[in-house]
Parts: C-alpha cells; sequence; structure tokens
C-alpha cells in the first residue's frame, strides 16, 4: 500500500467518526447560600453563698459570675433588681423562721472585661437603675462571657441565727 493511499484511508475513517465523541459537555450553574443572624443575648448565674457569717461581722463573696452570651457586635445591658425581700433600693436576706432580714450589696464590676471588684461596699450598687453596660465584650466577637457578681454584706448587723436567703432577677437588655 502507498503512503497515499494510507494517508487517503486515515482521513476517511477520521471522517467518519462522530465529531467530539472524546470530548465531554458541561452545562454549569451557580446558586446562593444565605443565611440572616437575629440579635440574641442568653443570661445565666450560678448562687452566691455567703456561707456561715457571724453577727456583726462583715463578708464579702467574689467567686460568682453571671454568665452573658451575645452575638459579636450586640448593644446590651444588664440590670439586677433589688431582691424578693428590699427595703427601698438595699437588698436583704430574708431569714422564714424569725422573719429578720439582714442587709447585703452586690457592686457594679469594673475593668474593661467587668471582672474586678471594688472594695465590699465602696462600688455604686448593681440594680434596675445603675445597669451594667456590656457592650464593650462583644466589639470583637460574641460568645459567653463572665461578669463578676460582686457582693458583700455590711458590718454590723445582729439579726437572730437562722437560714437567710434573698432571689434576685438579672435581665440583659439588647439590640
Amino acid at each position: 500500500m502507498t503512503k497515499h493511499k494510507v494517508l487517503s484511508m486515515s482521513i476517511a475513517v477520521a471522517l467518519l467518526l462522530p465529531y467530539g465523541a472524546a470530548q465531554a459537555a458541561t452545562a454549569t450553574t451557580t446558586f446562593t447560600v444565605s443565611a440572616t443572624v437575629a440579635n440574641s443575648c442568653n443570661v445565666s448565674s450560678g448562687n452566691v453563698s455567703f456561707g456561715s457569717v457571724n453577727a456583726g461581722a462583715a463578708a464579702t463573696n467574689t467567686a460568682t459570675n453571671i454568665t452573658l452570651t451575645c452575638n459579636k457586635g450586640a448593644t446590651v445591658a444588664v440590670a439586677l433588681d433589688n431582691g424578693s425581700n428590699p427595703s427601698g433600693t438595699q437588698k436583704q436576706m430574708k431569714d422564714s423562721v424569725s422573719g429578720d432580714f439582714l442587709n447585703y450589696n452586690i457592686d457594679v464590676p469594673g475593668g474593661a472585661a467587668l471582672t474586678t471588684c471594688p472594695a465590699a461596699g465602696a462600688g455604686s450598687e448593681w440594680n434596675g437603675t445603675n445597669t451594667v453596660t456590656a457592650s464593650g465584650l462583644y466589639t470583637s466577637n460574641g460568645g459567653p462571657k463572665p461578669i463578676k457578681i460582686c457582693a458583700s454584706i455590711p458590718v454590723n448587723q445582729y439579726p437572730s441565727a437562722g437560714s437567710y436567703s434573698d432571689t434576685v432577677q438579672v435581665t440583659a437588655t439588647y439590640n
């Protein structure tokens, strides 16, 4: 067979093959992924226990935190009410047997992270009027943040011996 015939047959075979048989066809599309994140904050707290307190003596407890969990960028203020047994704005624990009261204070924590307690009774009282602005905790990231509860019992109180307690409500207002 001559070179010319081989070349002619090769061209004929190539022309008989369907065009693009060796190439796959493709089609594409796109889709959008989206979510709307709503402003959200949750608040929780442990209990404050002073343990045994001697009559007339002062006591402090700075071991308990309020845990505030918010989105990044949240604008949030945290308020405490004056408890279940207030006398004006003075928080009081009550002995359910004697009916006697034991005054206590919760001061506003300081520092940028709200984890520094002032000397017992030396800070501003934390209540519904004097709130803690916690927005600075959420400028760079969200998530749980501890806020110190700075609790103290003032000196010179001599109530009956007994078990004293109170319930304080924590309210986080955010947007």
